[in-house]
């Protein structure tokens, strides 16, 4: 589904205003990686995310439209992204984009709920109490809040995006996420799960069989590499 964000100049209330569409949000936050991060010093300087759909840039210094066609930037998203230029302030007219709802910002180092895309009743839940197994489980009347990070050095406040390294801990304990090699059901350890990916958190795993664990009926969470979507709340 295409995503929008409003990108206008630093420098003035004036000029240079866009709405840039993406092919998705996935698309968005890649693309922001690939600008804030390129070679090409000017694009780092100039184009600022303020959030998901609001950014700012200085052209004098470069302009995000560039970004598409300069070389060590962004001109792999050619074809996914682009740029509508808005009228000048005295022009008055706005293309509004739509409102998003439920959104939430893939922040490294944010805490966050985990809820199945498809049935958002469905929560990652790990009971603090007779867990023997330190299992995670899915619940539709428990949650529990896990940090995501990104596993890079200096990453804390970046967006995350489908390629990068991450590691899922409980804000509570020093636990993180990981799998059972024999049972492949999701548990917490003191050695969180190696190779774990932003985009396997939000594929690779499913509800399992029905259990009565803590007081609560839950499901097991079990990893597997054909699995439902997740989202983060």
């Amino acid at each position: 589904m295409v995503f929008y964000a409003y990108v206008k100049q630093i420098t003035d209330n004036v000029t240079y205003r866009y709405v840039i569409t993406f092919a998705s949000r996935e698309v968005a936050d890649e693309w922001w990686r690939a600008v804030s991060t390129s070679a090409v010093t000017s694009f780092v300087t100039s184009v600022q995310r303020v959030d998901a759909q609001f950014y700012t840039h200085n052209i004098l210094v470069a302009n995000s439209v560039d970004s598409l066609t300069t070389a060590g930037v962004a001109t792999q998203f050619l074809g996914k992204v682009f740029f509508t230029l808005l009228n000048d302030l005295g022009g008055r007219g706005l293309s509004i984009i739509p409102p998003l709802e439920d959104f939430t910002d893939h922040i490294s180092g944010n805490s966050f709920f985990i809820r199945s895309k498809v049935a958002p009743y469905n929560y990652w839940y790990y009971p603090q109490s007779s867990n023997v197994t330190n299992g995670v489980y899915a619940s539709r009347t428990e949650r529990t809040r896990f940090t995501i990070s990104r596993t890079g050095s200096g990453t804390a406040g970046t967006v995350m995006i489908g390629a990068d390294n991450i590691t899922i801990t409980l804000t509570t304990f020093d636990l993180s996420v990981n799998i059972n090699s024999t049972t492949a059901q999701v548990i917490l350890s003191l050695a969180p799960l190696t190779g774990l990916t932003f985009s396997t958190l939000l594929t690779n795993f499913t509800v399992g069989p029905s259990l009565f664990v803590d007081g609560e009926n839950v499901k097991e969470l079990l990893y597997t590499e054909k699995g439902e979507e997740w989202e983060l709340a």
